[in-house]
Formats: C-alpha cells, structure tokens, sequence
C-alpha cells in the first residue's frame, strides 16, 4: 500500500469514527430513555435500579442473595408427636429480614398431607438462625416433610453493635423417674440496651454432633448489663448422651418497640437503626 492509499484509508476511518460519534449523539438525545435515580426503575445508563456511577453518581450494590436451607430434621418425640428444626444461613453481612415467610408440610406414607404449619420469623444479616416449631402433632406416622421459604424482605442494617448477649451457665438434667428433663441457663445482656423481648433457641447435640433435642423460650423486658435465668422442660427423657448444649439468644433489631431505652439515658423505645 504507498502512501497515498494510507492516507486515505486513514482518513476515511476518522470519517466514519466522527459520524458515528455524532450519529449516537442523535440517537442517545432522541430516543434514549434518561435516568432518573430516583423512581425505582432502572432506565437511561443505570446500571441498575436507581444507581450506576455514570448514570447516578452512586455504586450499584450487590443482588441480594435468597436465605440458604443449609439443614432441617423432624424429631420425633412419640406417637404422631414432632418437633421440628431447619437451619438458615443469611450469606449476606449488610442485609436482614424482619419477616421471612415459611411454610412447612408433612406427609404420610401415601404421600398425603398430614399437617401444613406457615408462619413468619426474622433474621439478621450474617446470622445462622434455627427455625425451631415445637409439638407438631399428627394422626399418622410422618414419612416425608417439605419446608420451603416462601418470601424475604430485606432490609438494611449498617451494624450489629447494639446487641451482645452471653450465655455464663447452662445445666441440663433428666429427672429421676426418666419421664422428663429441664435446661436451666443464665444469659447476659451485653449490651448499651434494655430490650423489650430477647428470644432463647436450645439445641441439645449428641457425640456425633448431631441434633437429638431443641426447644425454645424468650425473656421479656431485660435490662442493660443484667443476668436473666430461664429453664425450658422436655416431657420426656432423651435416651441419647447428651454432649454438647447450644443456647442461641437474639433480639429483632427490625423492630421499634423491642428498644425500650438505652443505657443511662431517658430515650424512651430507642431505635439505633
């Protein structure tokens, strides 16, 4: 190619690269959509709902992820009797859910519907929870059970410094004639705040790690930097050793009334987030 050609190759590509500068100009001006940022609609140059660094000045945050069923077990406890316990892992260290929507079914040998349970809990952003329904009774012998999350509605917590909760003393003990058995444990409050309700999941694990037993309580209007006692009774005795004894105390951020006051102030239902 001599000179001359490449010249006009070259020229003839900045041509083009300016008419179709211009020509996106038009178009972007006429018939793109703009961004608004604001009306929950991902539109214009939005990276997604009302965020892009272009579009909107502000980084799109990460999709959140659905709660993930790491573990569930029905326990039987005698005939047509069950406790039941699912494990639920929130992947997400910034995001909770004030209510999550559940529904569990239990079926019979013939696959028919014996029991369907629904309900509501929260959860707390990075937290391990354990769904634990108690004295689930049924007219036959459950075979198969189907729990599912049905909903989540997230919301945002910057931080979980406003509770702290330490569990100094637990003792598990089975009565004398084998018929029933009792936790009693001591909890802490830890914290710069006096709660309306603090809720006390149990879960009794055998050698193996594995869960024989759970029950469940909660502690009403439990002050700041106080011990709070509770005992929860199984009735029955649990023939299996039992190894190790998991109390898990958590309170539901989400919500304004369970504030009551804050530490050395006369802030009346303080809520921190």
């Amino acid at each position: 190619m001599n000179g001359r050609v490449q010249k006009q190759v070259i020229i003839g590509l900045i041509f083009i690269l300016i008419l179709g500068g211009v020509g996106y100009g038009v178009f972007d001006k006429l018939f793109l959509i703009e961004a608004t940022c604001f009306d929950q609609v991902q539109n214009g140059k939005e990276e997604g709902v009302d965020c892009g660094t272009l579009a909107c000045g502000k980084v799109c945050e990460e999709p959140v992820k659905p709660l993930q069923v790491s573990g569930e077990k029905l326990l039987r406890i005698g005939p047509g009797d069950y406790d039941f316990v699912a494990e639920i892992v929130n992947p997400h260290n910034d995001f909770g859910a004030p209510e999550v929507e559940y529904e569990l079914t239990l079926f019979n040998g013939g696959d028919s519907e014996l029991l369907k349970e629904s309900g509501v809990f929260y959860i707390l952003p990075g937290q391990t929870k354990y769904l634990i329904l108690p004295a689930l009774t049924t007219e036959n012998a459950v075979s198969r059970i189907d729990f599912k999350i049905t909903s989540a509605h997230w919301q945002k917590i910057e931080s979980l410094e406003g509770m702290s909760f330490a569990v100094r003393r637990d003792k598990y003990t089975i009565a004398p004639n084998g018929l029933s058995s009792t936790l009693e444990a001591v909890i802490f409050n830890d914290s710069d705040f006096d709660f309306n309700r603090v809720d006390a999941d149990i879960l009794l694990r055998d050698l193996s790690g594995e869960i024989i037993a759970v029950n469940r309580t909660d502690i009403r209007t439990f002050t700041a930097r106080t011990e709070r006692g509770f005992i929860v009774t199984w009735p029955f005795g649990i023939s299996r050793e039992v190894a190790k004894i998991e109390t898990i105390p958590t309170t539901n951020l989400f919500e304004n009334l369970n504030f009551i006051k804050r530490y050395g102030s006369g802030i009346e239902k303080f809520q921190q987030y």
